[in-house]
């Protein structure tokens, strides 16, 4: 015999019915994914492998010279002052270039925030909906009297009696099962769309914070850069015209004919030859002057092709070529870490812009500064 009592009963069907359909918890946002890397440059000749990532120094580790007695002691200290004021700059450039890239990604998930957040308010309405139509179907139940009806049927005690009485509970939860089915639906909707838009924050409030780090980087790389070129172009004063041409070293030919080929780097050779006899000028990018970057960033770009802005980040881009299979219009780079960039012309020789108080000219490689090369 089967008789369970009624409040039982109609406790235990509610509780049936509702059990198990808490709203899903909304996941922790995911963090932001990293920063795609990018290979390393070539190393020296003849070996094919790519010199370490090229990390900045510590603003304050350049210590000054003593000022110079005479010319020949000028003449020393200036190609050390000048190689430190040329690695700074190209830190500048690397910095400015990262400050870019840092304000580019912020606008772009700051875009991002406002719609996720839109999307959260939207599916909260929406629950908040379909927790009425719960309601409501759960209202009309009690007020139809099946629970009394099914409650007259628990009181019978055959087993045939008792297979009815299963019917008629299928009969009343059915009503509560597609309600409460929409529900979990949108509760999961929300608990997603709450995650997203908090890991859209998440990402821009990290964007932020390195950009403003990419700003301060910049004011100090700059800052160290100035103070060098100041101390370069003070000692490049004190040079005798002699000395001068000695330091700048003889005048050297390009190629013989035409550069043949397609392709950016061919392009962007027959662009930096019209540049030939401009002077260096640091942080310049033409078309008046340019320093070593400058120019290869306004040549590529005549080929349609934007290179980052620094000697470091541009010996990332592109395929690695060792010293020995160099063709005309790969870039050639100078250093560890980078700092100095030219493009190859064939037979040995490059196109740059070397050194304050030099010109766009064409150069021999040095070897033992090579670091690698890049090909576009």
């Amino acid at each position: 015999m089967f008789a369970p009592s009624t409040g039982a009963v109609v406790l235990a069907v509610l509780l049936a019915l509702l059990g198990g359909f808490a709203p899903a918890a909304a996941q922790e946002p995911a963090p932001p994914p990293p920063a795609d890397s990018a290979p390393p440059a070539d190393s020296a000749p003849p070996a094919d492998s790519a010199p370490p990532a090229d990390t900045a120094p510590p603003s304050d580790t350049a210590q000054p010279p003593p000022p110079p007695t005479n010319a020949a002691d000028a003449a020393k200290q200036l190609e050390q002052v000048n190689h430190e004021a040329e690695a700074l700059t190209e830190e500048w450039h690397a910095a400015t270039d990262a400050l870019d890239a840092r304000k580019s990604e912020l606008t772009t998930l700051q875009a991002a925030v406002e719609p996720a957040r839109a999307a959260v308010d939207v599916a909260k309405t929406n629950e908040e909906q379909y927790r009425q139509q719960v309601d409501a179907v759960a209202m009309s139940t009690f007020e139809s009297g099946n629970l009394d009806q099914f409650n007259a049927l628990l009181a019978s005690g055959s087993p045939q009696e008792f297979l009815d009485q299963m019917s008629a509970l299928e009969t009343i939860a059915a009503d509560y099962r597609e309600a409460l089915d929409q529900l979990v639906a949108v509760v999961d909707q929300t608990a997603r769309a709450q995650a997203e838009a908090d890991a859209a924050v998440a990402r821009a409030q990290a964007a932020a914070d390195e950009a403003a780090k990419a700003e301060q980087d910049v004011s100090a790389r700059k800052r160290d850069a100035e103070i060098r070129i100041a101390d370069a172009e003070r000692l490049l004063e004190r040079l005798t015209p002699q000395q001068r041409r000695t330091r700048n070293g003889p005048v050297e030919s390009g190629p013989s004919g035409p550069i043949l080929g397609t392709g950016a780097g061919v392009e962007a050779v027959r662009a930096a030859q019209t540049q030939l006899g401009k002077p260096y000028r640091w942080g310049a990018t033409g078309p008046g002057s340019y320093d070593c970057s400058g120019l290869t960033s306004w040549a590529f770009k005549q080929a349609g092709v934007t290179l980052p802005r620094s000697s470091s980040q541009q010996a990332r881009v592109g395929s690695a070529v060792s010293y020995a299979n160099l063709q005309p219009g790969d870039l050639v780079f100078y250093y560890r870490p980078v700092s100095h960039v030219g493009i190859y012309v064939g037979g040995g020789k490059m196109i740059n812009s070397p050194q304050t108080g030099d010109v766009v000219k064409y150069s021999t490689v040095n070897t033992s500064a090579f670091s690698g090369a890049r090909r576009l």
